[in-house]
């Protein structure tokens, strides 16, 4: 059984390790803590680790150059946190860490940003880099600062997309202008880097690439003043055969946008000063008396500062600069059990500077130091080098290499540093080995089929085989076939010892005196009761439960609870109370099933209360894995102006308010083969409630003639439903619908998956409503990616509308102008169908229509 959320199988949880930021450092701690032995020691002292990330992609900072001068890319570059963690079995909590306190003999909690309730820690780790000294009081969108690296890729993006706008506008007179503030290697590179790629640029719209003028200001007297004589002539030589400008002595403060006349800055006379849309870097008192530096865009790479949160928001020691003080084994002074590696700390044993190669260095003795703290075991302390290998690159494939009174160049050299960066990241996104040992245990051999499974035949085999691949979320849900013989089956033995069965299931219903419709009647996402005493009125009950589908209890309860709450808002009724059914893992420490539990009652409680729905209560217990569920009763005032699954008509438009695809990218996600962008992409989608769009739809009510949520039996078996609804309710013709493959919002995600075969478990008993498709094997043909996923399980699904064609533009108009919407696509039409069902098959689906075939009611157009 996965200990990813805990489990009764194995040893219960006892301590908490919480990493904070995905540094160079603490990626080596995390692929470590999944492989042996580490992995074993860990789950025999139960061990629960988490890693709090602002990014869910981490970036290696020795590959910053070639991804300025187009070498690499982002992607390339960067190590994808999502799939690390998730192979590692590492919790990922994707915030920022605002505050951390610290109790007396050790331990305490973490703040985030994202409004969840502390996170506990029974031994903390800090690796998150550092940012540019000195510069957030000058933050403007022509000035990319390199720090943190993990926002730079996307910011230098944007700066050369307003470069190739701007191309044809600079002249000889005027070229286009880039400075870069600092002087030490990493400046050094990135002037290099910057002029190799912007010149591309400039040539390639229609520019000139002689146009581009590069400026290096720096406040020292020369620049790599930490490197030998023979490298700073190299790169002196260097400069002036790229004609780079370097100012000395120039030490930056500040920015500000170019005055149009001349005028003075801190004492320095700026006399040539052109009407153009540029900016000007503001000098320190102290700096060498010069023309003004003017400039198009800027990158700012001074030396390395500190987060202010760390010396304002946590009780640890720091430096007067802000870094976190930490001893030899890297534990924070005087704060046992706190640990702090990479930019963001200063060892006062060893001072070193800020290089990635200590931070890289520094993932070993810290893992070991750790593992030793929560084991009761005594820490080693570490000596970093004195010396190491400097390969500083130029952008063009050249490199020089410094080491001591050592100096080389040469572009053999570039290919170098190529191979080993590329080396060191092939251990971070290649984790073959890391996946192969999650899926075949420890000895990385598959297990055996058991004769009596095997006898059971093909399908029960398949099944038995991906046992431990079974989804969550309402892929977790019993497929729609199996229900409605389970349903049929109870319905049966209840007519049976009922003595007026014929009466209950034959004669006609008064929905006035009636309290409940019959379940066989009913198509709806929820009950609806009728209260005829309190004036007509009618209360709406739903009940959603599964187990958890990802790592995060807090994200993973507002998702349940937004879940719960869709049955209500397809009905277009207010949620007014839920009840939950939570299920933690068992902890030996019980402090640690308590936190599990306030994150994720937190998470729930947050997106219930946004809706305006209270959580009054509910009941807990321990079991094998992570599980949450709700029992949501809503109200009328008027049971008739609910939205119903039925009344569709011939000519509606087919509206769906959110992508699909979350079945796939989960089960994708358990294989650790979901991209950490697009899990972020799901999760923001999970968490929007769809209130907002059933309110909206309520103001359209004359022009919505049907409504259901997208939930478990995806989007054909859904829309199968609403078409199906039609059949047995008074009044309402038979429809069919068509389908526009091309207008259907897929997750990212779930493309990736099905371009892969990766499929949710439930996805073969959604399968079955295929039969319903009137074109099936055309389509399936004409789109192999995306028609799939018509049958994708949905967690946290979307709205489904059969409207009006009148008002459908201004309906999807105003869902787009919705905020709280994630989209409004129009994904095809309500049509006429004829009555041509399928011979009875076993295997086919018969959702909502006592066990009769399915008939050919969908059709998609190719």
């Amino acid at each position: 059984m996965k200990r990813d959320n805990g489990g009764m199988s194995g040893t219960p949880w006892v301590s908490d390790l919480v990493l904070i930021g995905g540094g160079h450092a603490h990626v080596h701690v995390i692929k470590m803590l999944g492989m042996p032995p580490l992995r074993s020691v860990v789950e025999e002292n139960g061990i629960r680790c988490t890693l709090i990330a602002k990014d869910v992609y981490t970036p290696y900072s020795g590959m910053l150059p070639g991804l300025v001068a187009n070498h690499y890319t982002a992607e390339e570059m960067h190590i994808d946190l999502n799939r690390l963690c998730r192979l590692s079995h590492v919790r990922l909590i994707h915030a920022s860490a605002t505050g951390i306190t610290y109790q007396p003999g050790g331990g305490g909690t973490v703040t985030c940003d994202d409004g969840r309730p502390p996170i506990r820690y029974d031994a903390l780790s800090i690796d998150i880099g550092s940012a540019p000294s000195g510069f957030s009081s000058h933050k403007t969108m022509d000035v990319t600062p390199v720090k943190p690296i993990s926002e730079f890729a996307s910011r230098f993006r944007e700066l050369k997309n307003r470069l190739q706008e701007t191309a044809k506008s600079y002249t000889k007179e005027r070229p286009f202008t880039l400075l870069v503030v600092g002087g030490g290697a990493g400046g050094i590179e990135l002037a290099l880097s910057a002029q190799y790629s912007l010149a591309q640029i400039l040539e390639n719209s229609g520019g000139n690439k002689n146009l581009l003028k590069v400026v290096l200001a720096t406040r020292g007297k020369g620049f790599l003043e930490s490197h030998n004589p023979k490298v700073r002539a190299i790169f002196q030589r260097i400069f002036a055969d790229r004609g780079i400008e370097v100012r000395f002595e120039a030490e930056a403060v500040g920015v500000e946008a170019s005055p149009q006349n001349s005028t003075t800055t801190h004492g320095h006379v700026n006399e040539n000063v052109e009407n153009a849309p540029m900016s000007i870097l503001l000098l320190s008192k102290e700096s060498k008396a010069q023309p003004v530096i003017q400039f198009h865009e800027c990158l700012w790479c001074t030396s390395a500062g500190a987060d202010a949160w760390l010396s304002a928001e946590t009780p640890f020691e720091t430096t007067e600069d802000g870094f976190l003080k930490v001893k030899s084994t890297y534990e924070c002074v005087n704060f046992p059990g706190v640990f702090a590696a990479g930019d963001c700390c200063h060892m006062e044993d060893h001072p070193r500077p800020k290089a990635g190669v200590f931070a890289v260095r520094a993932g070993p003795p810290l893992k070991e130091n750790i593992i030793a703290y929560l084991t009761g075991k005594r820490l080693k302390p570490h000596t970093p080098q004195t010396k190491f290998l400097g390969l500083i690159s130029t952008g063009d494939k050249y490199a020089v290499a410094s080491r001591g009174c050592f100096t080389f160049e040469g572009a053999y050299l570039w290919r170098l540093k190529d191979k080993i960066d590329r080396t060191w990241m092939e251990g971070y996104t290649n984790l073959s080995s890391l996946g192969a040992m999650n899926n075949h245990g420890k000895d990385g051999g598959a297990h055996n089929t058991p004769l009596g499974v095997a006898q059971k035949g093909p399908d029960v085999m398949a099944a038995f085989a991906a046992s431990s691949m079974r989804c969550g979320g309402c892929g977790a849900k019993v497929g729609a076939t199996t229900l409605s013989r389970v349903l049929d089956a109870v319905e049966k033995r209840r007519i049976s010892k009922t003595n007026n069965a014929f009466t209950l299931m034959e004669s006609s219903i008064d929905k006035q005196s009636t309290k409940r419709l019959p379940a066989s009647r009913q198509h709806d996402d929820a009950a609806v009761t009728l209260l005829p005493k309190r004036g007509g009125g009618a209360m709406i009950q739903s009940i959603d439960f599964f187990r958890s589908f990802m790592s995060d209890p807090f994200l993973f309860g507002k998702i349940a609870a937004v879940h719960a709450l869709s049955d209500c808002h397809a009905m277009g009724a207010q949620a007014q109370t839920a009840l939950a059914l939570a299920v933690v893992p068992y902890a030996a420490d019980e402090a640690i099933t308590e936190s599990t539990l306030i994150d994720m009652l937190s998470g729930a409680s947050d997106a219930l209360g946004a809706d305006d729905c209270e959580l009054v209560g509910g009941h807990t217990c321990e079991g094998a894995e992570l599980a949450l569920g709700f029992s949501v009763s809503g109200y009328t005032d008027d049971p008739t102006k609910l939205f119903r699954k039925q009344g569709g008509k011939v000519g509606d438009k087919i509206v769906l308010t959110k992508p699909i695809g979350t079945g796939a990218l989960f089960a994708s996600d358990m294989r650790s083969k979901c991209k950490g962008w697009h899990m972020a992409e799901a999760v923001k989608n999970m968490t929007k409630s769809n209130g907002s769009a059933s309110k909206l739809a309520v103001e359209f009510a004359n022009g919505i003639h049907a409504c259901t949520d997208v939930t478990g039996f995806g989007l054909a078996g859904h829309l199968l439903e609403m078409l199906m609804a039609n059949d047995s309710a008074e009044g309402c013709s038979a429809i069919g619908a068509i389908l526009n493959i091309g207008d259907i919002p897929f997750l990212g995600g779930a493309l990736d998956a099905t371009s892969q075969e990766i499929f949710s478990s439930l996805q073969k008993q959604n399968l079955r409503s295929r039969r319903s498709i009137a074109n099936h094997h055309e389509a399936l043909k004409a789109y192999p990616t995306t028609y799939p996923l018509l049958f994708d399980p949905q967690t946290a699904g979307g709205l489904l509308f059969f409207v009006a064609p009148d008002m459908c533009d201004a309906f999807v108009s105003r869902l787009d102008e919705d905020e709280g919407t994630v989209c409004a696509s129009v994904i095809g039409d309500v049509c006429d169908y004829s009555d041509e069902s399928d011979e009875k098959k076993d295997d086919i689906c018969t959702i909502m229509n006592d066990d009769k075939p399915s008939k050919k009611m969908i059709s998609v157009r190719l």
